[in-house]
């Protein structure tokens, strides 16, 4: 395989024999002083397939070279946090994609402080950190109420818990999927509903930590500890 001098996502992506690239993937190519010499461009559209095209500063369009499919993962690993605060939304999204997570659903919980996020924004954030690291499929995020969205997947939580007597272990995450809920705590009936109906709730080893700590920690041990 070609070894490319920078990697772009376009999700959707179908090849042609000659593109052009937009203004801020030309934008990126200067910013790494590319702009001026011949390079190798790999687009790749998020779910598997790596593109690689001829880039010459003589010439606005980029000739087609060659394709690679790479195998679509067997096994999605996803959590489900509240959203982080200010710039450490942006902190977090990177690092979970670097990571190699496969879905983030962010929920609204009774205390959440955040309850958006601009959708277009944070996929920009993600295809960069997706490029940086070399992935081959994006991450994929929603947003969702809480209540609901655990009542649908109840069977399949395991809660992070700063406040719980049972300690964290990894392989109690094997096939489940780790909440973080947000820095306000969880509401009195969002606490009796988890009770009512058994949810596991496990506490993290050390300090109390933030929502994008512990959503980081728990992203690292799906993909790695498991």
């Amino acid at each position: 395989m070609l070894d490319p001098g920078l990697i772009l996502f376009r999700t959707g992506f179908i090849p042609k024999p000659s593109i052009v690239l937009s203004n801020d993937e030309m934008a990126h190519l200067r910013a790494l002083r590319l702009s001026k010499e011949e390079a190798v461009i790999q687009f790749r559209d998020g779910i598997g397939g790596l593109y690689n095209y001829q880039f010459s500063p003589l010439s606005k369009e980029l000739k087609f070279l060659s394709e690679t499919h790479i195998p679509k993962k067997t096994e999605h690993k996803t959590i489900a946090i509240a959203l982080p605060k200010g710039n450490r939304f942006d902190f977090f999204l990177q690092k979970v994609t670097e990571i190699g997570l496969d879905a983030v659903v962010f929920l609204v919980f009774r205390h959440s402080i955040r309850k958006e996020f601009n959708l277009e924004r944070a996929e920009k954030i993600v295809k960069e950190a997706a490029a940086q690291s070399k992935q081959t499929e994006l991450l994929s995020l929603s947003i969702e109420p809480a209540s609901e969205w655990m009542k649908s997947h109840k069977d399949s939580l395991v809660v992070l818990h700063p406040h719980r007597s049972e300690v964290f272990q990894a392989n109690k995450l094997i096939g489940k999927i780790p909440v973080v809920g947000p820095e306000g705590g969880f509401h009195a009936e969002e606490e009796s509903w988890m009770e009512e109906n058994k949810i596991p709730r496990l506490t993290l080893p050390g300090g109390v930590l933030r929502t994008e700590t512990a959503g980081i920690v728990a992203a690292s041990f799906l993909v790695y500890g498991t």
